[in-house]
């Protein structure tokens, strides 16, 4: 036994109780010797009600006692041996912005757009490693879908929810969903934060000039990943028709790695073309990891204690059955 302690040693308080009970008892039996002093014996059944067997009182009180003992010592949780595991101390903020416009529904790639960025969000939960991840649909509006957490699974259920009719406003208004995300990144502990847009890149001049900014401004790095191909396709809406601009024509959609090139730079991020291999959301991650290499510095070492109290459990189980039992065959007679 190593350095035996107790995790929650404030329970220990709850040991003073039983004292209490103690002197009650003590007062409720000296009470009943006192009237003794002023009554004939035969008569004090007649006098007292439920008078008190000092015999039994100390032994019932002494089980329960005990058994009170052993349930606040497993509470207050005592352990001792462990082992020496080496964990970081820091981790690094990845929020998600996703696309969520019209565009992200042409299926200019084996699948449609948006299926592919769900794809390349997947790879990055499933190589990530010291990040915990946000996730933010946006179109006309903004909307948080996940909070920066590293439960990659819960983040996984969300993320197959996603659907853009969801979003309200439909509309490309990337600079409101940056100042979203500069909202949920502001304040995080760790040295850096990063923001990775996935999107076609179909943004106006004006917003896109917008954007690049305000970057500058923001707490954190921009990285881009085109979803998408260069020859476009049109766009096809949820009722099966074909969008249209002012002018009542087709709408065409193409990747714009220019806009995207032109964001991960003003943001100090890194372009890439989204594909089927894995090389895509590998650089960006290694690019992250480059940013903080400093990361690996911050090792520490944590003790991982084995909880004992599981023991006392097990003693107040064996007595309370011993009791139970007593009680029944009592109760039999």
């Amino acid at each position: 036994m190593t350095e035996f302690e107790f995790a929650h040693p404030l329970w220990l308080w709850g040991l003073t109780l039983p004292l209490f009970i103690l002197l009650l008892a003590r007062q409720r039996t000296v009470f009943f010797d006192r009237i003794q002093h002023f009554a004939d014996a035969h008569l004090l059944p007649h006098l007292l009600t439920n008078p008190p067997k000092s015999r039994s009182l100390i032994k019932l009180l002494g089980m329960w006692t005990l058994i009170w003992t052993l349930g606040i010592l497993a509470l207050a949780g005592p352990r001792w041996d462990y082992e020496e595991q080496e964990v970081f101390r820091s981790h690094n903020n990845l929020m998600i912005l996703l696309d969520l416009s019209d565009s992200m529904r042409v299926k200019d790639l084996p699948q449609a757009r948006l299926e592919q960025a769900m794809q390349e969000i997947e790879d990055i939960l499933r190589h990530a490693k010291n990040l915990h991840v946000g996730l933010i649909g946006f179109a006309g509006l903004p909307h948080l879908i996940a909070p920066l957490s590293d439960d990659y699974q819960t983040l996984r259920h969300l993320l197959y929810e996603v659907k853009i009719e969801d979003i309200p406003v439909q509309g490309s208004q990337l600079s409101l969903a940056l100042q979203e995300a500069s909202r949920w990144l502001k304040g995080q502990s760790d040295k850096t934060s990063y923001v990775l847009l996935l999107s076609d890149g179909e943004f106006a001049a004006t917003e896109v000039q917008k954007s690049v900014a305000e970057l500058p401004q923001f707490n954190f790095h921009l990285h881009t990943l085109g979803i998408g191909s260069v020859q476009g396709k049109e766009i096809e809406l949820a009722d099966g028709s074909w969008k249209k601009d002012a002018k009542g024509e087709v709408i065409l959609s193409r990747l714009n790695p220019q806009n995207l090139q032109q964001l991960a730079n003003a943001g100090r991020g890194t372009y890439r073309q989204a594909d089927y291999r894995q090389q895509d959301t590998q650089a960006i991650l290694e690019a992250i990891q480059r940013d903080n290499t400093e990361l690996d510095k911050d090792k520490t070492v944590q003790k991982l204690w084995h909880e004992r109290f599981y023991l006392l459990v097990i003693a107040m189980m064996v007595l309370l059955l011993m009791k139970f039992r007593r009680s029944v065959v009592l109760s039999e007679k």
